[in-house]
This record gives C-alpha cells, structure tokens and sequence, in this order.
C-alpha cells in the first residue's frame, strides 16, 4: 500500500528543488537520491516514481526518453 502522505512530500521536495533549479532534469533516480531530502532513511523509489507520474499528470512535469533512460523536468511552458 502506498502511503500518499509520502507522496506529497516527495511531490513537494521535487517542485521545491525545480523552483530553485528551473533547467535541471534528472532520472527518478537521480531526483529519489539528490533532490529529495528525506526525514531519515530514504523511501521506496516507488514513492518518488508515484510523485513524479502525479506532478506529470498535473502538468508541471515532462518525462522524456534520453537513448534509455527517462529524465523528468519542468514542463517547458514551466521553465520558461
């Protein structure tokens, strides 16, 4: 079961870091490892891949393919 409290937070920690740091993409590994401060022990991947699919379905992010890696952003119209 996934906790949406958890969620929220990392939706959060990510729009804080994208606020900051308008231009920076990252691979949802990247954003669970470096852009999320987490309170203790890290969460799940899953938490942060939930958070990111939410903010995407929203529309304040993009996911692209990069050769085989997906990098999430700022939608563009975000960003500028």
């Amino acid at each position: 079961m996934i906790d949406d409290d958890l969620v929220r937070v990392a939706a959060d920690a990510i729009m804080r870091y994208l606020h900051s740091h308008p231009h920076s993409a990252d691979t949802v590994e990247g954003i669970h490892e470096w852009w999320i401060d987490w309170p203790s022990m890290p969460e799940s991947l899953t938490i942060t891949h939930i958070a990111l699919v939410r903010l995407e379905a929203a529309g304040l992010l993009e996911c692209r393919r990069v050769s085989n890696r997906e990098v999430w952003r700022l939608r563009q119209s975000q960003s500028d």
